[in-house]
């Protein structure tokens, strides 16, 4: 077999494969030997067949089988002998047809990846942002602390609904006189605060008791999620039925041990600190990733087969609806998510081919004393035998775990050799920002 390529696009090539007669010939031979060991042709014993009756009753499906192995044999040899790293199932152009006595023809598009001859690692610049938690983020987790541990109770004597409180409610929605039965509800509970209600009906709830009711109007945005309520002005009319106080600790050593193993408040508000730090560096550091990410795609504008987009389209759905799953979320994925969702999958597919272009180019890889820290590593934080991590991981999770370390190691690279600036990363310079000195200067002259 004979074949060459016609580049098309860095990430498009055409194949063109000729098969010679003589294997043609040969393949049909052997295929006719093989259907004739079990053919059944009325007035033949089996394996009696004469070929020129195999040909006239099976001569359409061996030449359909030969030509079948003849192009899937073709083209791996083709993409074996071009070096071709393909990324998707070949494209026939046409259907070949075998002719007598002469050679098999055929073309195939086959999408590719990019050829890398260097990836550019030289002018990198990052900016990560130093950790500082303000006193503010502290207290607001005490302050959560002590909502948790508030005391539910009756007040007494009985008083007009406050904030903090927590309200029971039946309530009727009326939109344009009419009744919307599936937007009532009764006995709901409602928690009086600035986070969790709308400005109106946290207004009309304040200063009501149980036995008390009153009507409310609610303006609602022509985007609400309710098609019923989008625009709409809605009356809300609400009967208290029950209320109660939430009575919140003392901030002080004794509050510290109801938390935990604390034995202080300065223990406790140490403890959260050191967990909101944690939280920011980590934070940080994928920032600190993306952007080297970022800065690395800048400086390698690579093209990339649309197979491969789509394929990342493909996955990220998927684990958007996994997300969604895990949350108790129904439904499909918000506008928000497909907003630019073929750009991010873009670069996810030329961030993944940049780094393990860049991996081959460095001669970095996985071995087995690099697996075996690791799964020290996770026995350590998960208590179990380093023999029974070592089970856990076998073929594809063993693999998602090279891929783990490898990335680690390409990135640790890619952050040694960045430049990396301290503080908040600029907004980049608009159009109009580059273009207001040149009209100064038009002014001037």
């Amino acid at each position: 077999m004979q074949s060459e390529i016609r580049e098309i696009s860095p990430v498009l090539m055409e194949v063109t494969v000729e098969v010679p007669w003589d294997r043609i010939h040969k393949d049909l031979n052997d295929t006719y030997k093989e259907i004739g060991k079990t053919a059944r042709v009325r007035g033949f014993r089996p394996g009696k067949v004469p070929r020129n009756v195999l040909k006239q009753v099976y001569g359409r499906q061996a030449a359909a089988q030969v030509t079948g192995n003849l192009v899937e044999q073709g083209l791996m040899q083709a993409v074996q002998e071009h070096e071709l790293h393909i990324v998707s199932q070949p494209e026939m152009e046409e259907a070949p047809a075998l002719e007598q006595g002469k050679p098999l023809t055929f073309k195939a598009k086959v999408e590719v990846r990019p050829k890398i001859d260097k990836v550019v690692t030289d002018g990198l610049e990052v900016w990560q942002k130093s950790v500082d938690i303000p006193n503010e983020d502290v207290d607001r987790e005490i302050e959560q602390l002590r909502q948790q541990h508030g005391e539910i109770q009756v007040p007494d004597p009985m008083r007009p609904a406050q904030e903090g409180d927590l309200l029971t409610i039946d309530y009727t929605v009326t939109v344009d006189g009419e009744v919307k039965d599936d937007l009532g509800a009764e006995g709901r509970q409602v928690e009086i605060a600035d986070e969790h209600l709308l400005p109106a009906l946290k207004e009309g709830l304040l200063g009501m008791q149980p036995g008390d009711e009153k009507t409310v109007d609610m303006e609602f945005e022509e985007d609400h999620s309710n098609a019923d309520l989008q625009g709409k002005t809605a009356q809300f009319t609400i009967q208290a039925k029950e209320l109660h106080e939430k009575l919140l600790p003392e901030l002080d050593d004794e509050f510290a041990k109801d938390c935990g193993d604390y034995e202080t408040l300065l223990e406790l508000r140490l403890k959260i600190r050191e967990g909101l730090e944690a939280s920011a560096k980590q934070r940080g550091e994928a920032e600190l990733k993306d952007q080297l990410i970022e800065s690395l795609i800048q400086a390698n504008d690579i093209p990339v087969p649309p197979s491969m987009v789509q394929q990342q389209q493909q996955m990220m759905m998927y684990e958007m609806a996994q997300f969604m799953q895990m949350a108790g979320q129904q439904g499909a994925p918000g506008a928000d998510f497909f907003a630019g969702i073929e750009e991010r999958a873009q670069r996810r597919v030329q961030a993944g081919i940049l780094l393990g272009s860049l991996a081959r180019q460095e001669g970095i890889d996985i071995g087995e004393a690099d697996l075996d820290a690791k799964f020290q590593e996770i026995a350590d934080q998960t208590g179990k035998h380093v023999a029974k991590v070592r089970a856990d991981y076998q073929e594809a999770q063993r693999e998602g775990l090279e891929s783990q370390l490898l990335e680690e190691k390409v990135m640790a690279l890619l952050t040694e050799r960045a430049k990396i600036n301290e503080g908040e990363r600029p907004e980049p310079e608009s159009k109009d920002d580059k273009a207001a000195p040149n009209e100064a200067d038009e002014g001037e002259e």
